[in-house]
């Protein structure tokens, strides 16, 4: 049984976003809060395996509650769930921590989706946010504003793109109809030229690229 705390300050979408995930009996929500810090107290007390965070909070914002969150408790995952489909907000709560990122609009089966997804230690991304990284590997420019000395191929965007959603080598192997060794190489390639290590990273890179934090 997946252990869920789900922290919005609308008691209506709690409920609703209640209702989605108990009708899977694989989860169950423990407890909910509309702010940070009757989140962190029940995150004491009920030590969930995942908290489905808002950004957007009075008090501690949900960024600042996840840094929290996990400098005491580094093993609970994190996945954010907001309104805001902005890069800039994006990056902020996957630099605090959290292990994914998925609007309000794309809640119900892809809330579901991320929260089995993120528990089983990859990272996720909702579409309209892979949208966004996608974007942006493709238009990477160095800070002089020059095209990059080592671009990513089309495929290695391809790959890069599953990567940032949660997706293991063969599962992109069968949706690219390559192998699971073809994958590593090209997963491998793109992280060398990116000079990074994890999937969440590669996220974060994509999303600050170019760009001004808000």
């Amino acid at each position: 049984m997946i252990r869920i705390i789900l922290v919005d300050d609308h008691t209506v979408v709690r409920e609703a976003l209640r209702v989605v995930l108990e009708q899977d009996n694989t989860m169950q929500v423990v407890a909910e809060a509309g702010d940070g810090e009757t989140a962190l107290r029940l995150v004491d007390e009920f030590s969930p395996d995942i908290v489905v965070m808002d950004v957007s909070l009075p008090g501690l914002s949900g960024i600042e509650t996840t840094k929290c969150l996990l400098a005491s408790h580094p093993d609970i995952k994190v996945l954010a769930l907001s309104t805001y489909l902005n890069r800039g907000v994006i990056k902020q709560m996957l630099d605090a921590g959290a292990n994914g990122y998925i609007t309000k609009s794309a809640a119900g089966a892809e809330l579901k989706q991320g929260i089995l997804s993120v528990v089983e230690g990859h990272s996720y991304l909702c579409p309209e946010v892979t949208a966004l990284v996608t974007d942006s590997l493709r238009g990477r420019r160095s800070q002089s504003g020059d095209p990059d000395e080592n671009p990513l191929s089309r495929r290695e965007l391809q790959v890069a793109t599953l990567l940032a959603e949660g997706m293991s080598a063969p599962e992109i192997a069968a949706e690219l109809y390559i192998s699971p060794s073809t994958v590593d190489v090209h997963r491998r390639n793109l992280m060398r030229k990116l000079k990074l290590h994890k999937a969440v990273d590669l996220a974060k890179y994509a999303i600050r690229n170019g760009l001004v934090v808000p």
